[in-house]
């Protein structure tokens, strides 16, 4: 029935038309806000303010704080969630009740006895006074992103601090990254190395260049490479030794990204090793122009090494007597010499001395001195041998002459 200005008049009828449209808005607005993703809080405020209460509740947000929509209607904020005033969200909700301006609480820690996690909040004022928050768990993603801000933080340091010079190689062969101690090993600047088209040929040294480009085409197809050693020219023309490994890089589903390339500067060993051999060189030039046998045995008897008036003696070279026992070479029956001077002294500790006589009738003035580890453990020992025969002879000599001028004299004092 319409009144003359033609708005509907409300009867019996009309009053529960309206209150079952409400209801079914309700119903509606409830089914919505189960069904949504986000958590949603209503609030009615108490004391002018000073205090909120539940007044709904959604699916989501049990989910999320882990409580029954029953145990928070009708009761404080304050009391379900102990750490609200901390978390900040209380003070928005008292701004927000007053002005009907809505406000965005960023993404915090939200934190009390019970759980804790990050989340981020919209408070609005309905018509009513009512305050709505609508909010969001954002802990899965923040410890996703913090993880990904962990993780290349810990790249960062690692790569930028590593000594070793690391490079990143496009599969084009481009340089697509390469850390600060780049500049310590070639002198050449992040910038400059990355902007090489011929990489790495222009810092390769001209002799090396044809083997270490077929190790970089190598890596480019996806092969890994272990401790290959070269030389580079350094911005300004010297030249270092390095040492390279390296290995691919593909994404999560195995396309390739390049290769990394992880370079060590070892000129400083080179040049020991360098000094270590001609140490040894010298060491070897000077023990094989001794008269003496000079030979380096194990604890066992074996040789681990010989001059060359020793290999002359048995008429071996030095390959040939390596790896042998010395008895087998220079002891009667193949056996340990009867009171051997190197076996006495690794067993006192001390040099030893002795003669020992050969099948050939030789005789020999031998003296043996322990070699010992930096423990001071014995590992071997010494055997330095000299040919006394002649010695030998002119002393029987000397002594078969003076028995015969003890003879005359004696004969003649009769």
């Amino acid at each position: 029935m319409k009144r003359k200005g033609g708005t509907t008049k409300r009867g019996p009828r009309g009053e529960q038309d309206f209150e079952e449209q409400l209801r079914a808005c309700e119903e509606k607005l409830k089914v919505l806000l189960d069904s949504v993703s986000s958590g949603v809080a209503v609030y009615e405020a108490r004391n002018d303010g000073e205090d909120f209460v539940f007044v709904d509740f959604n699916r989501a947000a049990e989910e999320i704080e882990e409580v029954n929509r029953a145990d928070v209607i009708g009761r404080s904020v304050s009391d379900v969630f102990p750490g609200v005033k901390e978390f900040g969200l209380f003070d928005v909700f008292r701004r927000v009740w007053r002005t009907g301006v809505p406000e965005h609480h960023p993404v915090s820690v939200y934190r009390d006895e019970r759980i804790a996690g990050w989340r981020e909040n919209y408070v609005h004022r309905l018509s009513s006074g009512a305050i709505v928050a609508v909010y969001d768990d954002v802990t899965t993603a923040k410890r996703s992103e913090l993880a990904a801000r962990m993780s290349e933080q810990c790249f960062v340091a690692i790569a930028n601090y590593t000594y070793d010079w690391e490079v990143w190689v496009a599969p084009s062969g481009r340089v697509l990254w390469t850390n600060p101690s780049a500049s310590r090993v070639t002198g050449y600047t992040i910038k400059e190395l990355t902007a090489m088209a011929d990489y790495p040929k222009q810092i390769v040294y001209a002799e090396d260049r044809e083997r270490i480009g077929r190790a970089f085409a190598s890596a480019l197809r996806g092969s890994t490479g272990n401790d290959v050693q070269f030389r580079i020219e350094r911005k300004g023309g010297k030249m270092a030794w390095v040492e390279m490994s390296w290995q691919p890089i593909c994404d999560d589903k195995g396309n390739s990204l390049g290769h990394r390339e992880s370079i060590r500067d070892i000129t400083a060993r080179k040049e020991v090793e360098a000094a270590l051999e001609q140490a040894e060189r010298e060491k070897e030039m000077i023990l094989d122009s001794l008269t003496e046998q000079v030979i380096y045995e194990d604890k066992e008897m074996g040789i681990i090494w010989a001059n060359r008036a020793a290999c002359e003696s048995v008429a071996m070279t030095r390959d040939q007597i390596v790896g042998r026992h010395c008895y087998e070479l220079l002891a009667e029956g193949g056996r340990t010499c009867v009171d051997c001077p190197v076996v006495r002294a690794m067993e006192s500790g001390r040099m030893e001395e002795g003669e020992r006589r050969t099948g050939d009738g030789r005789v020999w003035f031998v003296q043996g001195s322990p070699v010992r580890d930096k423990r001071g453990e014995i590992t071997g020992a010494v055997e330095i041998a000299l040919d006394i025969t002649e010695r030998k002879r002119a002393e029987e000599a000397l002594r078969q002459s003076e028995e015969k001028y003890r003879q005359l004299v004696e004969g003649g004092k009769r």
